[in-house]
C-alpha cells in the first residue's frame, strides 16, 4: 500500500466535503437576501459543483493508486 497516495487521496475527499460545506453555506446566504443576487449565480454554481465533482474524483484516483 502506497502511504502517500492514501494521504492524497484522504486530503482530497476531505477538501472536496469542504468545499461543498462552503458551497452549500454560500447558496444559504445568497437565497436569503435577494440583494445579492446577481446574474452570474448560475455560472458561479455550475463552476462550484465542476471543482466538487473533479476533486471527489481526484480523491478516487489517489484512492486506487493506493492500493
Amino acid at each position: 500500500m502506497d502511504y502517500k497516495n492514501l494521504i492524497f487521496g484522504v486530503l482530497f475527499a476531505i477538501g472536496a466535503f469542504g468545499y461543498y460545506k462552503m458551497h452549500k453555506w454560500w447558496l444559504e446566504g445568497r437565497d436569503s437576501d435577494t440583494l445579492n443576487f446577481k446574474p452570474d449565480t448560475s455560472f458561479r454554481t455550475f463552476k462550484n459543483w465542476v471543482m466538487i465533482i473533479g476533486l471527489a474524483i481526484t480523491s478516487i484516483i489517489f484512492f486506487l493508486k493506493a492500493l
